[in-house]
């Protein structure tokens, strides 16, 4: 700390017995530890001043990051990296307020464009979903010539394939 050692420690006493003396050198001791127990508050009280004041700037920095991040705003960063100029949200301010314009100043003339428009339909037509649709059950039908489903379909019994026919 102060790099003293025993040799001028003692040297210190000798002096101070000498120049104080026997009689009044407890008294002393007490006042100098006294002023040296004071400077040591006083060191501490600064140092912990010190502390607190990086202690209150870390903080602050905290503090800023914290409100940086509150700020946060993820569409103006988008906004800002696609257009930072602004210039194409003001183009599109400019067309809206054009478009305006013209739809007041149509309905106060009352024009109406010669181009055939499309009706808008505000509900959808009524249409029943695919699944609840069935189709009709399978009816058998009968041959034409009346014979049931399990005759060969000539009245004679004879084949009428041409394949089959004798010669």
């Amino acid at each position: 700390m102060l790099d003293i050692g025993w040799a001028e420690m003692g040297v210190v006493a000798v002096i101070a017995l000498l120049v104080i003396g026997p009689k009044e050198l407890p008294r002393t001791m007490r006042q100098v530890a006294h002023w040296f127990g004071k400077a040591k508050g006083l060191a501490r009280e600064f140092q912990s001043g010190l502390d607190d004041i990086v202690r209150e700037a870390d903080l602050d920095d905290a503090r800023q990051a914290l409100n940086a991040t509150r700020d946060f705003s993820p569409n103006k960063m988008l906004s800002d990296a696609i257009d930072p100029t602004g210039s194409v949200k003001e183009e599109i301010k400019d067309i809206e307020k054009t478009a305006k314009s013209d739809a007041v100043d149509d309905v106060e003339t009352g024009e109406q464009d010669e181009t055939p428009q499309a009706a808008i339909v505000k509900q959808p037509a009524q249409v029943a979903p695919a699944h609840s649709v069935t189709p009709p059950p399978a009816v058998p039908t009968a041959p034409a010539d009346g014979a049931g489903p399990g005759s060969s379909g000539s009245a004679g019994g004879a084949e009428t394939d041409p394949s089959k026919q004798s010669a």
